[in-house]
């Protein structure tokens, strides 16, 4: 909410980087790379600010590489493609924009010799999209590659479109009866997931010729469904968080009841994720919690 970015080691100890102006949306990690023989993350942040950050983050500083300016509206999610090569964004303006991850670019070169001539100024360089598709008709709410030229995405206008970025359309809209919040794509089951404001997880399966729900909506939340996340390892485990401070763990074969609560928080679960064996969740309560998990324990 402070517009800072939080670099968080498991010792738990933690570094804090001024990014934006206003509150930060979403975040995705793009690669490593190293420069001046030191090794730095590259990340994407998005803000209510319209814009997005292309960070390089290392051990002691953080820098705004590039601003990504071209939204009209708080920029809800950003996504980074399966090859690294592109990061996609939505908005409240309802439009998706695709960029690219280069860290080097024709324009570049025009923009810092401007600059060298303004020695005052210090903001990051300027980059604009390469790709605005449009077809929702309210706020874009979630966003994921199904693969390195096809993107999904959820909005609060009842739909999932699954886009193609070659041929610069939406290929496929699948409705719903609830604004939708949150969306994840399964390359394991080739399914996707979606959180709602009704409380509800619902999959699709995109091959089917009506995009009917497979099996049952998931039930187990009490309030809004905030964010949902495939299990990188599993084609049938999922994790959820929702509004009601609770971070879900599922198994997709047992519908009606989820697996395990992960973790608890005093006000709303804003994100969640896999990583390496641990799941991991935020909140709104400014806490983040992150756990080795063994499903054995629960299964067996």
């Amino acid at each position: 909410y402070n517009g800072q970015l939080a670099v968080i080691s498991l010792d738990g100890s933690n570094k804090t980087y001024e990014i934006h102006n206003k509150p930060i949306k979403s975040i995705s990690y793009i690669k490593q790379f190293v420069e001046d023989a030191k090794h730095k993350d590259l990340l994407v942040t998005s803000s209510l600010d319209q814009n997005l950050c292309y960070v390089a983050v290392d051990d002691t500083d953080s820098s705004c590489l590039y601003t990504l300016r071209g939204h009209t509206e708080t920029v809800t999610c950003c996504a980074v493609s399966p090859s690294t090569e592109q990061i996609v964004s939505g908005s409240w303006d309802t439009h998706l924009k695709v960029w690219s991850t280069s860290l080097t670019d024709p324009c570049d070169s025009e923009q810092r010799s401007k600059r060298k001539k303004n020695a005052a100024s210090q903001s990051a360089l300027v980059r604009t999209p390469l790709l605005t598709l449009g077809g929702h008709t309210q706020g874009i709410t979630g966003v994921c590659w199904k693969d390195n030229s096809q993107l999904i995405t959820s909005s609060s206008d009842m739909s999932v479109k699954i886009w193609d970025t070659q041929l610069m359309s939406c290929g496929r809209t699948i409705t719903v009866n609830s604004s939708l919040q949150c969306v994840d794509w399964s390359d394991k089951s080739q399914l996707i997931v979606t959180g709602s404001s009704d409380k509800y997880i619902r999959l699709f399966d995109p091959r089917g010729s009506s995009g009917t729900i497979v099996h049952s909506t998931l039930q187990g939340h009490d309030m809004w469904v905030s964010c949902v996340k495939w299990s990188p390892t599993s084609e049938v485990e999922l994790m959820s968080g929702s509004y009601d401070g609770r971070s879900l763990l599922w198994d997709i074969r047992s519908p009606k009841s989820y697996l395990a609560i992960i973790s608890t928080h005093e006000d709303k679960v804003l994100c969640c994720d896999w990583k390496n064996g641990r799941v991991i969740s935020g909140g709104s309560d400014s806490s983040f919690t992150c756990l080795i998990f063994s499903w054995s324990s629960i299964l067996y």
